[in-house]
Order: structure tokens, then C-alpha cells, then sequence
């Protein structure tokens, strides 16, 4: 079972994200000054001299048996060492980025991670490269048997 769509592949950005940005935000910016809609965040590595994500959680009890862990925030010397993610702007004009990372530390402790919209501060670069999706339009929808808000892909 599956909800699919067909789109086309548009431009492909490349960004280099400087030291003391914030990796989300700066994503946003990249997409609304390229006006970009919809896109995929295919590559994105550097480093991070501050790393704020959550991730999965075993819970008994609700539809998936798994919430989000509370944000974890860290300061030091970060690898980002793969992200990929979903980029679509809502109706009412705001960017919706779903963004997975894997980031290890100096100790060589790896976390996979679901990165968080603020707090994710480059240290010394990130490139980012994003292609954009045509044809189609991506929304967050409220599933209300599981609680959770999924991408929608729909084609136009």
C-alpha cells in the first residue's frame, strides 16, 4: 500500500552554507530566494559546532508503539556526515523541511536523527545540494489514526 505521485525534476542547487548559520533556516532561505516549492535535499555534509535533533522512541500504546525522544541539543565538534529531506511550502507561504541526519562527535559516537528546525549551527561548511520536484504538489497531512502529519505527494 501506497500513496505515490509523478513530478518532473527541475534545477539543481548547490549551496555552501557558511560558518555560524543555522542549517534549516538557511535551507529555507536557499529554497525562497531560488523560489523553489517542492524539492529534495539529496546531499548535505560538513560540520556542525552545535547539533539539536530528536529521534525514535519504543512506546507502548499508541498506533506506531514509538514516540520522539525530547530535543537533544549538544555543543562541540560535529561531522554531519549525510542528510537527506523533503522540501514543500504550505499554503499559507511556509516551508515545511523534513531533514534526516547522521552527525558523529569527537569521540566517533554516531547518532542517526531527525534534525530539528532550529539549533543546527555550522562549524566550518555544509554543502547542500537540492534538486527541485515539478508537477506535484507535497503537504503535511494529519493522519488521525496514528496522530502524526505525513508528506502527501499529489500530482497537479
Amino acid at each position: 500500500m501506497f500513496i505515490d505521485a509523478e513530478g518532473t525534476q527541475g534545477r539543481v542547487i548547490m549551496a555552501r552554507l557558511l560558518p555560524g548559520s543555522d542549517l534549516v533556516k538557511s535551507i529555507e532561505e536557499i529554497c525562497r530566494k531560488r523560489d523553489i516549492d517542492n524539492g529534495i535535499i539529496t546531499t548535505c555534509v560538513g560540520s556542525l559546532k552545535e547539533a539539536a535533533f530528536i529521534y525514535a522512541l519504543p512506546f507502548e500504546g499508541n498506533y506506531f508503539n514509538m514516540v520522539y525522544s525530547e530535543p537533544v541539543l549538544k555543543t562541540g565538534i560535529f561531522e554531519f556526515l549525510n542528510g537527506q529531506g523533503i522540501v514543500a511550502k504550505s499554503e499559507d507561504d511556509k516551508f515545511q523541511i523534513h531533514l534526516h541526519g547522521t552527525i558523529s562527535d569527537s569521540d566517533m559516537k554516531v547518532y542517526g536523527c531527525h534534525i530539528l528546525e532550529e539549533g543546527n549551527i555550522i562549524l566550518a561548511t555544509m554543502e547542500v545540494v537540492i534538486t527541485e520536484i515539478k508537477d506535484m504538489k507535497l503537504a503535511r497531512e494529519y493522519d488521525e489514526k496514528s496522530g502524526f502529519s505525513f508528506f502527501q505527494p499529489k500530482e497537479l
